[in-house]
């Protein structure tokens, strides 16, 4: 797993939020079916591994990145999904907001 440093957005939160909406809208119709079904089962599997703040997928130009806001494992199946999405080529990414998985398109 990666480590990031990445840094609060702060009192621009809202702004980001909105921005990351308008992107996200944007850039999803450029991905397959099979690559939404593809982050939906990634999400599914964060979901059952870990607690967390906030869950949701982000559809950026390159990757779609699946984010856990706040994510701590539940137990010892947490490493397992992150073994697993590690051998199917997904980037799997630690940060100070949470755990970030990226399916490189």
């Amino acid at each position: 797993m990666k480590e990031l440093d990445t840094k609060d957005a702060g009192s621009y939160a809202y702004a980001a939020a909105r921005d990351a909406q308008r992107r996200n809208s944007n850039n999803k119709s450029h991905y397959t079916q099979d690559q939404i079904r593809k982050a939906l089962s990634v999400r599914d599997l964060l979901d059952s591994a870990f607690t967390y703040k906030n869950l949701y997928i982000n559809y950026r130009q390159k990757f779609i990145a699946i984010k856990a806001e706040g994510a701590r494992a539940r137990d010892s199946m947490a490493k397992e999904v992150i073994n697993l999405f590690e051998s199917n080529g997904y980037l799997v990414a630690s940060t100070p907001q949470g755990v970030i998985v990226r399916i490189v398109k």
